[in-house]
């Protein structure tokens, strides 16, 4: 499996941004899976501070091969996002104590039968704003079943993210921000696939179970 390792951090400006994007494919009727690690910029806009640049880290399991005609099983999916003291700034100026909310990823899956497009939801638990310095925020998820009907290789890229963000004050009453959505967009020129996972035929035996 072609796969892109990476680091990164996530997050500028006064407002809080998390996002998730996935790998596809893994578990029954699917090879041993790899770890496979993508970092990508967007930018995203935000109430009062306007668009900002956001380092995404996305992280899968993602495995080598996968069955022609077996589904792939749903799987968990985790990104983990740095916060920078500037943010962290920016939340307390609007007396934001915790942020939560959601992400949604667009992905596609070019297979050898046609390109599919997927959607990775994912959630923010609630998470806790210091007074200073950096915060790591976690976002997760679970990827949506495939099957594939034809052998070869399936290219996974990850594409935009909308996300939807409240920060809260202590007592868990807005900040006067609400909840808003932003939708980024990825910044050109970027390397944007995840994994390349080989799609194999199925055996004679198993074909033969399945058709009983």
């Amino acid at each position: 499996m072609n796969r892109k390792s990476v680091a990164g951090g996530f997050l500028s400006g006064s407002v809080l941004a998390v996002s998730a994007a996935a790998g596809l494919l893994a578990g029954a009727g699917t090879g041993a899976a790899d770890p496979a690690s993508l970092t990508l910029t967007y930018t995203c806009p935000f109430p009062l501070i306007g668009n900002q640049q956001i380092s995404v880290v996305i992280n899968a399991d993602i495995p080598a091969t996968a069955t022609v005609g077996q589904p792939t099983p749903e799987f968990g999916i985790e990104a983990v996002a740095t916060v920078p003291a500037t943010a962290t700034a920016g939340l307390n100026l609007v007396g934001a104590k915790t942020v939560e909310g959601t992400a949604q990823a667009s992905a596609t899956v070019a297979a050898p039968e046609a390109t599919l497009p997927v959607t990775v939801p994912t959630t923010i638990a609630p998470t806790a704003i210091p007074a200073s310095g950096a915060f790591e925020v976690t976002a997760t998820g679970t990827t949506p079943s495939l099957t594939f009907t034809q052998a070869g290789p399936a290219t996974v890229s990850v594409g935009d993210l909308l996300l939807t963000l409240h920060p809260k004050k202590a007592d868990g009453s807005d900040t006067g921000l609400g909840t808003f959505d932003s939708q980024c967009t990825q910044n050109p020129g970027q390397d944007n696939v995840l994994a390349t996972v080989q799609i194999t035929e199925a055996t004679p035996a198993a074909t033969e179970q399945r058709t009983r």
